[in-house]
């Protein structure tokens, strides 16, 4: 259900007081709920707003989300200011927020080389089969060795030959979302030729899904230089992020 309405400013605060953060698979009555990712490394923090009224985001950090909140349903120009600015230095068009549904902007690229720009994905806040999780891989990179991405959940310390990857994305889309046994993953990503990514063959592994949630979104982000010297030279970090705000940032070869 994709209704492009411009709703009213009474009932976009009426809602904001009402709910900050969803509720596990729901949100409010003719309302969605829509988050921003920063990965635009030189942007002192970034806040999202639309013309229609959203309710305000909070500032998100390079490499982190900004706080949930419940927009009515309908379709936004989400504006994005960086650094405190009253300007926004982009906007992403036609923002679908649909009820039950979670919205994120991802963001990348960087301000002073005017690259920065950023996409909508859309997961369902729907409960998986009991003992499952479900699970969205978002694309947020910039570079030509990460332009397609795949992602594998293994056992920690198993191989991928012959596994098939748990979700596939482009360079600034996301997979759909499939549901996954819950447990404790290796968690490898590759460009189709390579390795970039790999949680760690060693360490205890990642649990999946977080506590007292099942909806997760994985998303890659473009490394910094110091970064990627510091973790094995992997070209990307690990956004893991629930439905309930929860986020942890992951490095090369950490878990």
């Amino acid at each position: 259900m994709n209704r492009y309405t411009i709703p009213s400013l009474a009932c976009v605060s009426a809602l904001a007081l009402s709910a900050c953060s969803n509720s596990n698979n729901s949100t409010p009555p003719f309302a969605g709920a829509f988050r921003l990712v920063n990965g635009v490394s030189d942007s002192n923090g970034i806040t999202a707003s639309a013309s229609s009224g959203f309710p305000s985001t909070g500032t998100a950090n390079f490499d982190t989300a900004g706080s949930t909140v419940n927009p009515p349903e309908g379709g936004y120009n989400v504006q994005l200011f960086a650094g405190g600015s009253s300007t926004p230095f982009f906007t992403v068009n036609s923002v679908s927020i649909d009820h039950n549904n979670l919205t994120t902007v991802f963001t990348y690229g960087t301000i002073s080389g005017g690259t920065a720009k950023g996409f909508a994905a859309e997961e369902n806040l729907g409960q998986p089969t009991s003992g499952n999780f479900t699970l969205q891989f978002v694309n947020d990179t910039t570079q030509a060795t990460t332009a397609s991405l795949n992602v594998y959940l293994v056992k920690p310390g198993s191989s991928i030959t012959g596994v098939q990857p748990a979700a596939q994305a482009g360079a600034a889309s996301a997979s759909t979302a499939a549901a996954f046994a819950a447990g404790t993953y290796e968690i490898i990503v590759t460009n189709g030729v390579s390795t970039v990514y790999d949680s760690g063959k060693t360490q205890a592994g990642v649990v999946l899904p977080p506590v007292n949630t099942n909806v997760v979104q994985i998303g890659m982000l473009d490394a910094t230089s110091s970064q990627a010297s510091q973790y094995g030279g992997s070209p990307v970090t690990l956004l893991l992020m629930d439905n309930n705000g929860g986020e942890t940032l992951h490095y090369n070869g950490q878990n």
